[in-house]
């Protein structure tokens, strides 16, 4: 069960309104805000973003919290829009996770994205930035129950609605195909209710991802809790 904007024949218009509305969404309502004050904790060093989509989530991140020289972005679907911004870079080229060679001294992230791997490639993913002797935070804002999945609806389809206008850069084919034609109503939603069917628990990925050096927690918070897994540098 694959998410549509996994899908390499997926109109890439439609990949950028999703990742947009996303990235929009936790920005404005800095849904990753309790993770920043962890990831201050952090020495200062690269930051490599895994799976960025728009890249706006990561970009947030490491604007709020100043202890990164530089930041790279990157997806298997490599944003058109690139940065305007010199220390931060969006790699041009496709950068599959999967089939990735990490390296020491660099801080990967991937912020909404874990939960599109399956167990095996989770645990593949973890290992190799283990055995890398690099560091990772991947933080996921989706769990399993009624209650995420109820609010992911009302988020795909009202939040769609009512927020598209506002979702920078402004796009005519954005408000075509979301208030004319709504196919990018849809996609989100059902991507939406993929990503939370897929989702796991703090005990799930503890249970699936054994590996020394590697932490399962939860952060709880009023609007949306965060669950992060974090990987140390080895010894």
């Amino acid at each position: 069960m694959k998410e549509l904007e996994d899908q390499s024949w997926f109109p890439d218009t439609l990949r950028n309104f999703q990742t947009e509305f996303i990235g929009f969404v936790v920005s404005r309502f800095n849904i990753y805000g309790p993770f920043i004050k962890i990831f201050q904790e952090k020495k200062a060093g690269l930051m490599y973003d895994l799976c960025s989509g728009c890249g706006q989530p990561a970009l947030s991140i490491y604007r709020q919290s100043k202890n990164f020289k530089h930041l790279s972005l990157s997806d298997k679907f490599p944003y058109a829009f690139g940065s305007e911004y010199p220390d931060v870079e969006y790699i041009k080229e496709s950068k599959d996770v999967l089939n990735m060679d990490f390296e020491a001294g660099k801080t990967y992230t991937m912020f909404n994205a874990f939960h599109h791997f399956s167990e095996d490639e989770q645990r593949t993913i973890c290992f190799k930035i283990r055995e890398a002797n690099a560091s990772a935070y991947f933080v996921e804002i989706l769990f399993p129950s009624f209650l995420h999945l109820l609010k992911t609806l009302i988020a795909t389809t009202v939040g769609v609605l009512i927020l598209s206008p506002f979702i920078k850069p402004f796009s005519w084919k954005r408000i075509l195909f979301t208030y004319i034609i709504p196919v990018n109503i849809l996609t989100i939603s059902i991507d939406g209710i993929i990503s939370v069917l897929k989702s796991k628990t703090v005990k799930q990925y503890q249970k699936t991802l054994k590996l020394s050096g590697l932490n399962v927690f939860e952060i709880k918070h009023f609007l949306a809790p965060l669950l992060v897994i974090q990987i140390d540098e080895s010894n």
